[in-house]
């Protein structure tokens, strides 16, 4: 690799081979990210899973957010859809628009983070493309594999069918609100956690060990009400018990107080979660639970999918001003 000086002007050439080489892994199909193409090895017996999404400055991050933030912003949102599908991460593209607030450092933040969660899920860089641009802006294309009789489709459920819940809502819903409010007053420790949970989401990697036993999943991107409504798809409705939603026990205290800076109404309907919603057969409840036990998930039986269409509480009162977020909105 050709030395570069932190005094050279950035460049493609100089990005890719400063910051992005690394990030190959050596994978032969990457072509040292010298080709405009390249390709990945996948068994005979496994179908490839694809899936794509992008982020957008003052849309999706703040311009100030770490760079290691915005790393594992990117990577999670698209885990968590592979996992979603029931399907094991492989390799990934990432389209990068920089600019001129972008440097060196930041650079170097960035592509350490993206090693770090590379060597935790097992995945590396396929290649990607580089330009400049008036906001950052960030797509990664994710490639997973699955055999077809586990891959999990999203409106594929059942009457009477279990929903279930991995992980805690809502802890991202308050830190991006403390970020946006200077006035929202917390005890430090409080307000670096929720905070902590907003930078640096994980995704719920369970699909993929708990496939054979669900019938429907869709990650929680867009809020746990939204996004069962699309498992539900106008064909089924389903019945929650708000008193089972998982929160963490430093929400559930400020949930608790009598002038609460939020409700869980508004952790219903805020994404960012990137945990699991998925539906199964009651069947399969004490095989679940031994799994999740076995991966240390947390995994919560929230309500049940009925015949009416809707989503309705527990006493079979209907959820009214359920919406998804909309980057158009």
């Amino acid at each position: 690799m050709t030395k570069i000086s932190y005094n050279s002007k950035l460049s493609e050439k100089i990005i890719i081979d400063k910051f992005f080489k690394k990030l190959n892994l050596n994978n032969a199909g990457t072509y040292n990210f010298e080709n405009d193409g390249a390709y990945f090895n996948v068994t005979r017996k496994n179908k490839t899973i694809v899936t794509t999404d992008t982020i957008v400055e003052d849309i999706d991050f703040f311009s100030n957010d770490p760079p290691e933030s915005i790393a594992q912003k990117i990577l999670c949102v698209n885990l968590s859809d592979i996992s979603a599908m029931g399907a094991i991460p492989k390799t990934y593209t990432l389209n990068l628009s920089i600019n001129s607030k972008i440097n060196y450092e930041w650079l170097k933040k960035f592509t350490s983070k993206l090693y770090k969660l590379q060597k935790k899920y097992n995945i590396y860089l396929l290649g990607g493309d580089i330009s400049n641009s008036k906001k950052i802006s960030l797509t990664v294309n994710l490639f997973g594999e699955s055999k077809l009789k586990n891959i999990i489709a999203q409106k594929k459920c059942n009457l009477d069918d279990d929903i279930w819940v991995t992980g805690t809502l809502g802890n991202s819903y308050l830190g991006c609100k403390i970020l946006k409010n200077s006035n929202i007053k917390l005890d430090k420790k409080y307000s670096s956690y929720f905070i902590k949970q907003y930078l640096y989401p994980n995704p719920c990697m369970f699909g993929s060990k708990a496939c054979k036993y669900i019938n429907s999943a869709i990650d929680i991107s867009d809020g746990f009400l939204g996004d069962l409504s699309k498992i539900l798809d106008g064909k089924f409705g389903a019945r929650i018990n708000k008193k089972l939603i998982p929160v963490s026990d430093m929400l559930k205290k400020i949930l608790k107080k009598k002038y609460s800076i939020i409700k869980l109404e508004d952790i219903l309907n805020w994404g960012d979660d990137y945990e699991l919603i998925f539906t199964s057969f009651k069947k399969n409840r004490e095989k679940l639970l031994s799994l999740s036990k076995k991966n240390k998930v947390k995994l919560s039986l929230v309500g049940s999918i009925i015949k009416k269409p809707g989503i309705f509480n527990d006493s079979l009162k209907v959820i009214k001003n359920i919406h998804s977020y909309d980057h158009f909105a």
